[in-house]
Protein backbone atom coordinates (compact mmCIF):
# COMPACT_ATOMS: atom_id res chain seq x y z
CA UNK A 1 0.00 0.00 0.00
CA UNK A 2 1.60 3.49 -0.96
CA UNK A 3 0.90 6.23 1.50
CA UNK A 4 1.17 9.54 0.23
CA UNK A 5 2.46 12.70 2.38
CA UNK A 6 -0.53 15.20 3.55
CA UNK A 7 1.56 17.73 0.75
CA UNK A 8 1.05 15.38 -2.36
CA UNK A 9 -2.76 14.72 -1.31
CA UNK A 10 -3.03 18.65 -1.05
CA UNK A 11 -1.29 18.75 -4.56
CA UNK A 12 -3.31 16.30 -6.01
CA UNK A 13 -6.32 17.52 -4.24
CA UNK A 14 -8.80 16.66 -1.75
CA UNK A 15 -11.76 17.36 -4.46
CA UNK A 16 -11.53 13.52 -6.08
CA UNK A 17 -11.60 11.68 -3.28
CA UNK A 18 -14.51 14.31 -1.56
CA UNK A 19 -15.95 13.63 -4.73
CA UNK A 20 -16.13 10.08 -4.47
CA UNK A 21 -16.88 10.03 -1.43
CA UNK A 22 -20.22 12.61 -2.14
CA UNK A 23 -21.58 10.34 -4.54
CA UNK A 24 -21.31 7.16 -2.29
CA UNK A 25 -23.42 8.53 0.51
CA UNK A 26 -25.49 10.29 -1.74
CA UNK A 27 -26.07 7.07 -4.00
CA UNK A 28 -26.05 4.91 -0.41
CA UNK A 29 -28.13 7.30 1.92
CA UNK A 30 -30.65 9.66 -0.14
CA UNK A 31 -32.76 10.71 2.20
CA UNK A 32 -29.93 10.79 4.74
CA UNK A 33 -28.07 13.09 2.81
CA UNK A 34 -30.55 14.63 1.13
CA UNK A 35 -30.74 18.34 3.48
CA UNK A 36 -27.21 18.33 2.88
CA UNK A 37 -25.53 20.54 0.39
CA UNK A 38 -22.99 19.54 -1.97
CA UNK A 39 -20.63 21.72 -0.87
CA UNK A 40 -21.27 21.26 2.96
CA UNK A 41 -21.06 17.28 2.84
CA UNK A 42 -17.56 18.18 0.86
CA UNK A 43 -16.09 20.08 3.50
CA UNK A 44 -17.14 17.36 6.20
CA UNK A 45 -15.96 14.69 4.42
CA UNK A 46 -12.33 17.17 4.25
CA UNK A 47 -12.94 17.75 7.72
CA UNK A 48 -12.93 13.55 8.59
CA UNK A 49 -10.35 13.28 6.14
CA UNK A 50 -8.23 15.39 8.06
CA UNK A 51 -8.92 14.01 11.59
CA UNK A 52 -7.96 11.00 10.12
CA UNK A 53 -4.76 11.49 8.82
CA UNK A 54 -4.30 12.25 12.67
CA UNK A 55 -4.87 8.87 13.69
CA UNK A 56 -2.34 7.79 11.16
CA UNK A 57 -4.89 6.78 8.33
CA UNK A 58 -3.32 8.71 5.87
CA UNK A 59 -4.11 6.30 2.34
CA UNK A 60 -7.58 6.71 0.57
CA UNK A 61 -9.15 3.29 1.61
CA UNK A 62 -8.61 3.88 5.42
CA UNK A 63 -8.98 7.42 5.30
CA UNK A 64 -12.82 6.67 3.27
CA UNK A 65 -13.32 3.65 5.79
CA UNK A 66 -12.84 7.05 8.52
CA UNK A 67 -14.91 9.09 6.65
CA UNK A 68 -17.76 6.73 6.22
CA UNK A 69 -18.38 5.62 10.03
CA UNK A 70 -18.15 9.37 10.48
CA UNK A 71 -21.21 9.45 8.52
CA UNK A 72 -22.82 6.50 9.71
CA UNK A 73 -21.95 7.11 13.66
CA UNK A 74 -21.49 11.22 13.76
CA UNK A 75 -18.70 13.07 13.13
CA UNK A 76 -17.42 12.92 17.01
CA UNK A 77 -17.73 9.11 16.94
CA UNK A 78 -13.97 9.07 17.29
CA UNK A 79 -14.38 10.55 20.91
CA UNK A 80 -17.74 10.03 21.67
CA UNK A 81 -17.39 5.81 21.55
CA UNK A 82 -14.80 4.80 23.98
CA UNK A 83 -14.01 1.30 22.62
CA UNK A 84 -13.33 2.93 18.98
CA UNK A 85 -11.45 5.92 20.75
CA UNK A 86 -8.76 3.26 21.98
CA UNK A 87 -8.58 1.28 18.86
CA UNK A 88 -7.93 5.17 16.72
CA UNK A 89 -5.43 5.92 19.31
CA UNK A 90 -3.58 2.64 19.46
CA UNK A 91 0.04 3.32 17.88
CA UNK A 92 1.22 -0.09 17.33
CA UNK A 93 -2.08 -0.70 14.93
CA UNK A 94 -1.71 -0.62 11.07
CA UNK A 95 -4.17 2.08 9.52
CA UNK A 96 -6.07 -0.83 7.56
CA UNK A 97 -6.05 -3.04 10.86
CA UNK A 98 -8.26 0.38 11.98
CA UNK A 99 -10.27 0.76 9.13
CA UNK A 100 -11.01 -3.21 9.63
CA UNK A 101 -12.06 -2.49 12.92
CA UNK A 102 -14.33 0.55 12.36
CA UNK A 103 -15.68 -1.47 9.37
CA UNK A 104 -16.16 -4.29 11.42
CA UNK A 105 -17.65 -2.16 14.54
CA UNK A 106 -20.44 -0.02 12.19
CA UNK A 107 -21.38 -3.55 10.99
CA UNK A 108 -22.17 -5.38 14.13
CA UNK A 109 -23.92 -2.56 14.99
CA UNK A 110 -26.25 -1.55 12.04
CA UNK A 111 -27.12 -5.55 12.03
CA UNK A 112 -27.94 -5.74 15.52
CA UNK A 113 -30.11 -2.65 15.34
CA UNK A 114 -32.04 -4.18 12.51
CA UNK A 115 -32.11 -7.79 14.32
CA UNK A 116 -33.90 -6.06 16.90
CA UNK A 117 -35.86 -3.64 14.61
CA UNK A 118 -37.31 -7.01 13.35
CA UNK A 119 -38.25 -8.37 16.42
CA UNK A 120 -35.93 -10.93 15.80
CA UNK A 121 -33.90 -12.27 19.53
Amino acid sequence: MQIITLQQWNAMGLAPFAERLTKLIREAHPKESADVTDAELRGEIARQARKARGYGMKDEQTAAAYVYTAWLLGPDFDTRIPSLAQILNEPTLSAPRKADALNNFTQTVFHALDTHAAGKP
